[in-house]
């Protein structure tokens, strides 16, 4: 594979995908070399150097991102706790949901309005009159008070601000992770029949 990257210079197989990646990291005296001299010491710098480039890469993505606007707010590069501690796969998944933008509140929906994306300002909750967004939905909607009452501590939710909603989303307690799980699932829900009745 070394002779046909040297006779066929665009040529692609693993030697050649090698050399890139070595290239890529900063790491082309390895290739020059053939050789790494300490494995263990190359190896525990090169695993370092791949992390720190990925997460480098990761966080400009998402920067770039015009649909993560609510998830560059408590993003953080590691497994999340409630991944492994919300272990019903609907209230899981609820959670996910609002986490990852992936519902149907208005600040979501308005913005795949055909013919035009409805303008954020006016993606109001149709009770409330303000922008529907995850922090109204989760903290602040009339709509759910008596499950907010049911699931969410009154710490978040009585005098409620960004940095106590980002506090709730990156709880590592099981039992306040599976309680919130509990409410975005039930609250979705009742949101569901609620604009379904709207529109009998």
């Amino acid at each position: 594979m070394l002779a046909d990257i040297e006779s066929v210079p665009n040529i692609v197989n693993w030697a050649s995908l090698i050399r890139h990646l070595l290239l890529s990291m900063g790491f082309y005296e390895v290739w020059v070399q053939q050789g790494v001299g300490d494995y263990n010491c190359f190896m525990s710098i090169f695993k370092q150097r791949l992390t720190d480039t990925f997460i480098q890469n990761w966080r400009a993505r998402l920067e770039e991102s015009s649909r993560a606007n609510f998830y560059k707010t408590f993003a953080i590069f590691q497994l999340q706790p409630y991944l492994d501690k919300a272990t019903i796969s609907k209230f899981n998944h609820a959670l996910s949901r609002i986490r990852m933008s992936s519902h149907r509140l208005e600040v979501e929906s308005g913005r795949w309005a055909k013919p035009l994306a409805v303008p954020l300002s006016e993606r109001k909750c149709v009770t409330c009159l303000v922008i529907e967004d995850e922090y109204h939905f989760v903290l602040e909607c009339p709509l759910y008070l008596e499950l907010r009452n049911l699931y969410i501590s009154k710490y978040y939710w009585k005098r409620p601000s960004m940095f106590k909603f980002i506090e709730l989303l990156n709880a590592s307690n099981a039992g306040c992770i599976r309680r919130l799980s509990c409410y975005i699932y039930h609250a979705f829900k009742l949101r569901s029949e609620l604009l379904y009745k709207g529109r009998k």
